[in-house]
């Protein structure tokens, strides 16, 4: 299925229910996929608020190292995510699949054995990019198993199971913490790892789909690395600075806001978790339904709009009193259903036939950046200047990225010579 085919496709005059929509990417093997982008970041959020327990009840550490050696993996991501594309050019996205799999699987077990910070950064550098590989090639998966015009919904049902499992996994932390001195978070994070390899394999290994298994063919060799995809595919390259941006302001949410509310409002820390129960409410009732919605509606627009909401942060940031941050944080989780929707969507007609997987890992590296930008960077900001100045670039930050990202749909659109007013 061209780019072309793809994106011209439009809704039928027959309405569809969102059970319709889930119906149509439900298949045994998409349902594996599902289960394992629920799993996976599970066992991932299990393990990591633990490790900044063990790092600092355990080894000892400062609050500020143990910060930095949790950011290796953010970074690690950021930097080395090519080795993912290049893995899958070369052996598939299934083979790519396992490897990246259990060799985070490994790394976490033997993190559990580890004392010494050479060794722990070593792990935590592999956990970094294997880990950030896993999902990308799950969804690299789900692209080609399901066609083009139900893409967008399969990789926000992905998106919406991996936030799910996210939250899920934090009470089973705190049940498990022990002070940092259980190895138990290690053990059943490297086991998910693990477990998903054989029963991926039970449903993928025999007639994998068309590109699940082979390597990129010699025709697309020199247009499957980083450098070559981002240069050939300029709708992309404005997608991943979109995203880039996007990420940047929604992990806001998880880096700074915790600080300023601890810092600035009377039992802040409890007020973020009440924020944060409102966010997961949000994202949890409203993703598949507003994906399901847009897929109904074409206009961009709302889109557009869910960007800017995204920058709703600055009015907790300069306006620091619990009405203040409820707004921002409504603002920001109803912008993120509805942005993060158009960019999966999108997503899910980009990447050229047989390089699902160096789509995805330029995916996940960019993920893996701004995350990394989002606990630095921002940091620095809030420290440095002051809390308003952070937040109240959320605001410009986030109108650029949906500017990035009309430029992205436009050129999209403008490649498949589709002329078609709603992609203006």
């Amino acid at each position: 299925m061209t780019l072309s085919e793809a994106i011209s496709m439009t809704p039928k005059s027959k309405s569809h229910t969102l059970w319709n929509d889930l119906g149509s990417v439900l298949s045994p093997r998409t349902a594996v996929l599902f289960i394992g982008s629920l799993v996976i970041p599970a066992a991932a959020f299990m393990l990591y608020p633990f490790l900044t327990i063990y790092f600092t009840h355990v080894l000892h550490d400062t609050a500020a190292e143990a910060g930095l050696l949790l950011s290796i993996r953010f970074l690690s991501s950021a930097v080395f995510g090519f080795l993912g594309s290049w893995s899958s050019g070369r052996w598939g996205l299934l083979r790519t699949y396992y490897i990246s799999s259990l060799l985070t699987a490994g790394a976490i077990a033997l993190l559990a054995f580890q004392h010494q910070v050479i060794p722990i950064i070593l792990l935590l550098l592999v956990m970094g990019v294997s880990g950030s590989t896993v999902m990308s090639m799950i969804r690299g998966l789900s692209n080609i198993g399901v066609v083009a015009d139900h893409r967008g919904t399969a990789l926000n049902v992905i998106h919406w199971l991996t936030n799910v499992g996210m939250a899920v996994a934090m009470p089973f932390s705190a049940l498990l913490l022990h002070g940092g001195h259980s190895r138990i978070p290690f053990y059943v994070a490297a086991g998910a790892y693990a477990v998903m390899v054989p029963v991926v394999a039970l449903f993928f290994g025999k007639n994998p789909p068309a590109g699940a298994g082979k390597p990129d063919s010699p025709a697309n060799a020199k247009t499957s690395g980083l450098l070559g995809i981002l240069r050939q595919d300029i709708a992309f390259t404005y997608l991943m600075a979109s995203f880039i941006l996007w990420a940047l302001v929604e992990m806001q949410f998880e880096s700074n806001v915790p600080l300023d509310l601890s810092y600035h409002l009377l039992h802040g820390t409890a007020l973020y978790g009440i924020l944060g129960g409102i966010d997961m409410v949000i994202v949890f009732v409203l993703q598949l339904v507003v994906s399901h919605w847009l897929s109904q509606n074409k206009s961009p627009w709302y889109g557009y709009a869910g960007f800017v909401m995204l920058g709703g942060l600055m009015v907790g940031g300069l306006w620091q009193t619990v009405i203040g941050w409820s707004i921002s944080i409504i603002l920001l989780s109803v912008g993120e259903v509805f942005s993060i929707s158009q960019i999966m969507n999108l997503m899910g007609i980009l990447p050229k036939e047989g390089q699902q997987g160096s789509y995805f890992a330029i995916f996940g590296m960019a993920q893996g950046l701004a995350t990394f930008l989002a606990y630095s960077l921002g940091g620095v900001i809030y420290q440095w200047l002051h809390p308003a100045v952070l937040f109240s670039l959320c605001l410009p930050a986030a109108a650029i990225s949906a500017v990035l990202y009309r430029s992205a749909r436009v050129r999209a659109y403008a490649s498949a010579s589709i002329s078609e007013s709603s992609a203006v």
